[in-house]
């Protein structure tokens, strides 16, 4: 990335390299993060190109590779073949970091298992991403860890039948954990390379179990699954109107004392609210279903109650948008967009350029 795009913004990773051995969503992310802050990333890839380049996207392109593989360039290597085999050794001596997600017995049968590239590069930050831990061969995706985590029974309906989520909650998070963990280890001047083994399961226990883990390992007993409702306070859900929906956050004690002579429902105290939602969701809601959207937002904000409009994507977009210079993309001058970085650094973004082309360089339009 040039200088002069990066002129007062930090890129603490300026001058280190990684390479990114990673497909799909977790590992790639990890590696655009560090891109972001100065990293020198190059992605490794099979002459077919990472597997997320085959998902739907338009003529820039897959939709799913260039939303986590912004900033970095791309190498084409067989690791099948000698040759490349030796040319990506070759590249791990030069490098400070490598990423990877691949699964522990293709990393095994590649000999890029954590404990032989610790041996043979020393000073390497290694960050391998798997489903259980090296010490564990099975293959995982993020909709297998949802499950096995117990996150899509505990995000369940209300019915008891479990519910994904559609956005990847446990890649995402885990390449935030794995991007944040790498770079920590480069930076540190105390450490001279590492093996950081982060597990998908473990994640998803601390991110999207959270404080449901904490019950559990305590030895509390679990409510059972709650659709859209608040697991820690009640009446809190979606709430249907006149022309739409609305999410009222109205189960605190603070919020129900405003909320309540508002709809005219009963008292009672929060463990009862919360026992008894499904009869307080319908008091507010009976209140909610002959108003529109808008008057009952602005009823929620005169009385400092959470609540907020359930919109539809395009519309929401176009609200994010309008909210800061930048937000959401960056549309280049040939009309693809590149995904924005959500954080503003002294009223700056940091500078995205394009997903390469499979054994490309930076494309910055």
């Amino acid at each position: 990335m040039p200088e002069a795009r990066a002129q007062g913004l930090p890129r603490p990773l300026a001058g280190r390299r990684v390479v990114d051995l990673s497909q799909f969503i977790a590992g790639p992310t990890a590696a655009q993060y560090l891109a972001d802050f100065g990293a020198e990333v190059t992605k490794v890839e099979s002459p077919q190109g990472d597997g997320v380049r085959t998902l739907p996207g338009n003529g820039f392109g897959s939709y799913y590779a260039r939303s986590f593989n912004t900033g970095k360039t791309s190498r084409v290597l067989n690791l099948r073949e000698a040759a490349d085999r030796a040319a990506l050794d070759a590249m791990l001596e030069e490098a400070d970091a490598f990423v990877c997600n691949l699964a522990p017995a293709s990393l095994s049968g590649l000999g890029l298992d954590g404990p032989t590239l610790r041996e043979r590069f020393p000073r390497l930050v290694i960050v391998l991403i798997s489903g259980y831990g090296q010490q564990d061969a099975r293959i995982c995706m993020d909709t297998i860890a949802q499950c096995e985590s117990g996150f899509a029974l505990l995000n369940g309906d209300e019915d008891g039948s479990p519910r994904l989520s559609t956005s990847w909650p446990i890649d995402m998070f885990c390449g935030m954990y794995a991007g944040m963990s790498c770079a920590m280890a480069m930076l540190d001047p105390a450490r001279q390379g590492c093996l950081v083994d982060l597990s998908m399961m473990e994640v998803a226990a601390s991110m999207l179990i959270g404080p449901a883990m904490l019950a559990v390992s305590e030895g509390d007993a679990l409510d059972p699954p709650m659709g859209n409702r608040d697991r820690a306070s009640a009446p809190s859900s979606i709430y249907r109107c006149a022309d739409g929906h609305v999410y009222i956050l109205g189960g605190l004690d603070a919020y129900w004392r405003r909320l309540r002579p508002l709809v005219g429902a009963d008292d009672a105290p929060i463990k009862e609210r919360i026992a008894r939602a499904a009869h307080f969701d319908a008091q507010v809601e009976a209140w909610t279903l002959p108003r529109r959207r808008d008057e009952v937002l602005a009823q929620m904000r005169a009385l400092q109650i959470p609540a907020g409009n359930v919109r539809p994507p395009e519309e929401a977009l176009a609200m994010i948008r309008a909210l800061r210079p930048g937000a959401v993309s960056q549309a280049l001058p040939s009309g693809e967009h590149v995904p924005a970085f959500p954080a503003l650094f002294d009223g700056q973004r940091l500078p995205r350029s394009a997903t390469p082309h499979v054994g490309g360089g930076l494309r910055f339009a």
